[in-house]
């Protein structure tokens, strides 16, 4: 280190490969509470599914009556959870960019 005086830095420096946003026009800002509005529809359509699900699930078991049934509809609804939740993580990373 060398002898000199010290500096204190005010602020964090922008990181690499941006611009500080002195020099030139302010970067636009993302609209926080319509990205966080458009994120919660998205969220309740997929409460709604989900709720579909658990209550359409006992009706159709009930309509087919035969033991292997229940199996199928096991299977099918943890490949539903599964598809849900992906479509549920990419429209919220969409929404967001």
């Amino acid at each position: 280190m060398s002898a000199g005086r010290r500096v204190v830095v005010r602020r964090r420096p922008p990181a690499l490969g941006r611009s500080s946003g002195l020099s030139g026009p302010r970067e636009r800002l993302p609209d926080v509470p319509a990205i966080v509005g458009l994120q919660l529809r998205r969220a309740l359509r997929t409460v709604a599914a989900v709720a579909g699900l658990l209550l359409g699930l006992p009706v159709l078991a009930a309509w087919v009556p035969e033991p292997w049934a229940w199996v199928a509809l096991s299977v099918a609804v943890h490949g539903a959870w599964v598809c849900l939740a992906v479509l549920q993580l990419r429209c919220a990373e969409r929404l967001e960019r």
